[in-house]
């Protein structure tokens, strides 16, 4: 099945690696709402001429989401890389499973792009709206709850469109989050395996 896919497969596969990558952008886009919420949300109850204190509290936000956006991108690389190699030994025993022959779920860099481009969606959305017709509902959303990427530029008076630039680095710390935590992961394995071999050498000899 690995190399006649069908196109039923195909669609499977797409359909199984979203929702794993839905199930992985779950806990980021959860630790945007949780530090929106308390300590970036604070920069909305300073007064707007108090701009440095607004600009050191988003400061000391910016860097616990960077911070919580690497410990879950490594664990996010980590669990893939484990689930490569355990999928990779069903394969060689012979399993017929259809998402481990579909390769569901296994470590590839290209899907931490997509795991936080999917974090960023409901944000996205949002200040579509608010950038082509202002809300107030839109501007609390933004505010309260994804003040990472609009207080930034909000702070300096720019066009909210703006605002989409803030995605890009996001994106790029869980991509560089993920492959380190692919290539620990891999190190251990690798140690692991070594260790295994070590007995079997002697038993050799």
């Amino acid at each position: 099945m690995e190399n006649k896919l069908t196109l039923r497969d195909v669609c499977k596969k797409i359909w199984y690696e979203f929702l794993d990558m839905l199930a992985g952008a779950a806990f980021p886009f959860m630790l945007m709402l949780i530090l929106g919420a308390t300590v970036i949300g604070f920069v909305a109850y300073n007064g707007k001429d108090d701009v440095p204190l607004q600009a050191v509290i988003l400061a000391v936000g910016e860097i616990m989401l960077i911070a919580a956006t690497v410990i879950f991108g490594k664990q996010n690389g980590a669990s893939a890389y484990k689930k490569t190699i355990f999928n990779e030994g069903k394969r060689a025993a012979g399993s017929t499973e259809l998402k481990v022959l579909l390769r569901t779920g296994e470590y590839a860099p290209y899907k931490a792009a997509i795991i936080g481009f999917i974090a960023c969606v409901p944000f996205m959305l949002i200040n579509l709206i608010y950038c082509i017709t202002p809300a107030t509902w839109c501007e609390f959303l933004l505010s309260y709850v994804f003040g990472w990427a609009y207080y930034p530029f909000n702070l300096g008076k720019l066009s909210p469109w703006f605002n989409y630039i803030a995605v890009i680095p996001y994106i790029a710390v869980h991509v560089v989050a993920y492959i380190l935590g692919g290539n620990t992961e891999k190190k251990k394995q690798e140690i692991i395996d070594n260790q295994d071999e070590i007995p079997t050498k002697r038993g050799k000899k």
